[in-house]
C-alpha cells in the first residue's frame, strides 16, 4: 500500500456503479449484431462524413452498440466531439 501513495494518491477501488456500467458496456457489444470490424468502417465513415461537411474531429470518437430485447434491434450511439473547420484559419491568417 505504501507503493501506491507514492504519489500522495491512493488508488480508488471501483464502486458498484462502476463496474456495473462495465459490464453493461460489454454485454451490450456481446448481444450486438454488428461486429467489431463494421464498428470500426462506420467510425471511419462517421469521421468522414464530419469532414465532408467542414468540422474536424478534434478527440475520441466512441460508438457504442446497445441491445434492445423489445424489439430485438441494436442502437448505435456515438459521440464525435467536433469543431468547425476555419476558424482558427480565418484568425490566423487575419493577424488576430
Amino acid at each position: 500500500m505504501a507503493f501506491l501513495n507514492m504519489f500522495g494518491k491512493e488508488k480508488e477501488r471501483p464502486t458498484a456503479a462502476t463496474a456495473d456500467n462495465r459490464l453493461s458496456l460489454v454485454l451490450s457489444y456481446q448481444r450486438s449484431d454488428i461486429d467489431e470490424r463494421k464498428l470500426k468502417q462506420f467510425q471511419v465513415r462517421l469521421i468522414d462524413l464530419c469532414d465532408d461537411f467542414g468540422y474536424d474531429v478534434v478527440g475520441q470518437v466512441e460508438i457504442r452498440p446497445q441491445s434492445r430485447q423489445q424489439d430485438n434491434t441494436t442502437v448505435l450511439n456515438a459521440s464525435i466531439p467536433v469543431r468547425l473547420r476555419g476558424n482558427s484559419e480565418d484568425e490566423e491568417s487575419a493577424g488576430v
